[in-house]
């Protein structure tokens, strides 16, 4: 099908000088909504150490938010590197900072370590919620009398086994 025309260019597809640039936007992209992210999970951090619930609310639709924003910027990252013919993940950016400026790659490790803080301060924070979590039933616990250990039980009069009350004497029962 040589008939001399110049082939047709895919308006999605980008030129090879064109495409680490734009890989390089997409990433900065990831890093930035990573960053905002990771800001607002401290702040998470800083409201689940005070067991601060004003504002709580609207802090976690900024989360929520900013989770999404992430999320297309990781599928326009993922749509860069189709572009340019490489997979998606990981494994197509390797191959593009293969062939890429050192600026991408720098722009990769940025974006990875940003990402490696975001995954530590969630889970760190889902720790946190656990531990208020576990604290809250606790109390809850102890205004319900339910604080008494098994070994802390009595026979009852009518010979069933009851936890103790602590303002009772034994003598009295």
């Amino acid at each position: 099908m040589s008939d001399g025309a110049e082939p047709v260019p895919n308006p999605r597809q980008t030129t090879p000088i064109e495409q680490p640039e734009r890989l390089r936007r997409r990433v900065e992209r990831c890093r930035e909504r990573a960053l905002a992210l990771a800001h607002t999970l401290d702040i998470e951090a800083e409201y689940l150490a005070q067991r601060r619930l004003e504002g709580y609310g609207e802090l976690l639709q900024r989360k929520d938010e900013q989770i999404q924003a992430l999320e297309e910027a990781e599928r326009r990252l993922r749509r860069a590197l189709n572009a340019a013919d490489l997979p998606a993940g990981r494994e197509g950016v390797r191959m593009a900072l293969r062939r890429a400026p050192a600026e991408l790659d720098a722009d990769w490790q940025a974006l990875e370590q940003a990402l490696y803080a975001i995954q530590a301060r969630n889970e760190a924070n889902g720790r946190m919620i656990y531990r208020n979590l576990e604290h809250a039933r606790r109390v809850v616990d102890l205004i319900a009398g339910l604080h008494e250990h098994q070994d802390e039980l009595t026979y009852g009069t009518n010979g069933s086994c009851s936890a103790t009350q602590r303002s009772r004497k034994i003598t009295e029962a």
